[in-house]
């Protein structure tokens, strides 16, 4: 009695050249789909970081003014220490107590707060270019802060009210579109 045996099939471990390739072409076109929505997220939460911060900062600056009976002044700094009033406020704020009511940080006054840069965000106001709260709450001038990325692809409007409220919205106050 003799037993037929099946031959031996060589074991094949791992994948083959061919395989790999296509599996590195799928992964390539995958990715090439997914980074440019990534990219498109990354811009929207930049300028959705840096216009709630600006939102914090000025009920910050609301509420410290109506706490110590001052006025408070928020205005774009670069250093922390010198308002610009031809600056981009992405580049950062400074909120302080103005005595003198001049509009200018001066060494006697406090700072209260200091606002970040943020490098792809432009965040734009209105002349005069800083923003006064008084100790009854009130705000002067009123408008809104129109903060968008660098391509103008994703906006945001900061809109404070002579009521020293502000809030955030898609649009600006009229409703038409943000304009950078």
């Amino acid at each position: 009695m003799r037993f037929l045996s099946k031959p031996r099939m060589p074991s094949n471990h791992g994948f083959s050249l061919v395989e790999a390739l296509i599996v590195l072409a799928l992964i390539a076109v995958v990715l090439g789909f997914a980074v440019p929505a990534w990219q498109t997220q990354i811009i929207a939460k930049e300028v959705d970081t840096a216009s709630g911060q600006l939102f914090r900062d000025l009920q910050l600056a609301r509420v410290e003014s109506i706490r110590r009976g001052v006025p408070v002044v928020l205005c774009p700094s670069q250093d922390g220490e010198i308002c610009r009033p031809d600056g981009d406020w992405g580049n950062g704020w400074i909120g302080f107590e103005d005595h003198d009511g001049n509009h200018r940080y001066d060494r006697t006054e406090s700072i209260l707060l200091i606002g970040p840069a943020f490098a792809r965000v432009n965040i734009n106001w209105r002349n005069p270019n800083w923003l006064r709260f008084m100790p009854q709450g009130e705000a002067w001038p009123n408008g809104h802060f129109r903060v968008c990325d660098k391509s103008n692809s994703r906006t945001q409007s900061v809109i404070v009210y002579r009521t020293g409220r502000a809030r955030l919205a898609n649009k600006s106050p009229s409703g038409a579109p943000i304009l950078c």
